[in-house]
């Protein structure tokens, strides 16, 4: 629908028979809970389109009473009447109350009145039922690529699921060159670099460490407790293992999506991979931080291809301290070195023309301008 945006407000309209006096906003507040509560006689058709309306109620509580009314509701109850939903802002805002609930989630996905905009949305947040059951669908995928984007980056999804979605999109010559990483991916699938290290993890191992490298510990346990008490044990023993020894049995495409992802102790351990395309694609994550790009500037220990990757990024080096860090790195390009030399304080010019670890032909550099300045005295 033209002009449709996820998290439209839901109409009156839906609201049907006496809950059109008892739920609208003109209502008095002990009666929209009494409706949000569910307390009310009303049949189903009528009581669950009046529960997700009420989910985007001014008032706080009337809002979390409905959404925890649907939560509630029975399967054979509440599915029916989201499969006959037909309003694109009332199964938005069902997928916002229920994403939760995978059954009732699914019935959005599967909806074909739901905008992709929703689907988008649901692919960001649903589970993995819900994700593989968006995944099916490719002909929204070709229509709205941000789909693929939105799987590609739910830590909740395996990589299985979203390998055949890259595969599926390379097949389909989709443009997707603004994903992080998946220029990367692409050159894996068509065979143009080879994805190392043997197969990488299993598809539950993988999902298991970037649960844990995004926060999400405990869907980590979740996950392994619907395997038997064997299979547990050995991923346990993977899983459980420092990060570091982890993320070396990955593959690539494992490494670039983790890197995508994962949290900044993970993106610290994938900078310094030896391969180009996985630490290079570290620098491409939405989730890098001013102090982590400071923090890469500075170190010795990485690639000229990395330094200069930082260097030439003009948003990174608007923060004084990535330059300051480039110039004091003998790793550092001297184009750049020399260029960001001009843009330090006094004090630190000095330290630069006096130190022995910055790249000589910057600290001879670095003297000239003191000189040059005493001179104008």
């Amino acid at each position: 629908m033209a002009g449709f945006q996820t998290g439209a407000a839901v109409s009156a309209d839906v609201l049907q028979g006496p809950l059109r006096g008892l739920a609208g906003r003109e209502a008095q507040l002990p009666a929209r809970m009494r409706v949000a509560k569910a307390l009310l006689p009303a049949p189903p058709d009528s009581l669950v389109p009046a529960l997700v309306y009420l989910t985007q109620d001014p008032e706080v509580t009337v809002k979390q009473a409905a959404r925890e009314s649907l939560m509630q509701m029975p399967g054979d109850v509440l599915l029916p009447v989201v499969q006959a939903f037909k309003d694109p802002a009332l199964l938005d805002a069902a997928a916002r109350a229920l994403h939760k609930v995978s059954r009732a989630a699914v019935e959005v996905v599967l909806n074909n009145y739901t905008e992709d905009d929703t689907i988008r949305w649901l692919a960001t947040m649903g589970g993995s039922e819900v994700c593989e059951t968006i995944v099916r669908n490719q002909v929204r995928a070709i229509r709205y690529p941000a789909i693929i984007e939105a799987i590609y980056f739910n830590p909740t999804v395996a990589q299985g699921v979203v390998q055949a979605m890259l595969e599926f999109a390379v097949r389909s010559n989709l443009n997707l060159e603004h994903i992080p990483g998946f220029r990367e991916t692409r050159a894996i699938l068509l065979g143009e670099e080879q994805d190392d290290a043997g197969g990488g993890l299993s598809d539950i191992e993988f999902q298991s460490a970037m649960l844990i490298a995004t926060g999400q510990g405990e869907l980590a346990a979740q996950l392994l407790g619907q395997l038997s008490e064997e299979q547990r044990t050995q991923v346990e023993e993977k899983v459980m293992s420092s990060l570091g020894a982890l993320i070396a049995k990955m593959s690539v495409s494992q490494k670039i999506r983790i890197a995508m992802v994962g949290d900044a102790a993970t993106r610290k351990i994938l900078i310094r991979d030896p391969k180009k395309m996985v630490s290079l694609a570290v620098l491409k994550s939405p989730r890098l931080t001013d102090s982590e790009i400071t923090m890469f500037a500075s170190n010795k220990t990485l690639s000229e291809e990395i330094l200069s990757n930082i260097a030439r990024n003009r948003q990174w080096t608007k923060d004084y301290a990535t330059r300051r860090a480039l110039v004091f790195n003998p790793k550092c390009p001297i184009s750049f070195s020399l260029t960001y030399l001009r843009t330090l304080t006094p004090k630190d010019i000095k330290d630069v023309s006096s130190s022995r670890d910055v790249n000589q032909t910057v600290a001879r550099q670095a003297k000239r301008m003191l000189e040059q300045k005493d001179q104008k005295k």
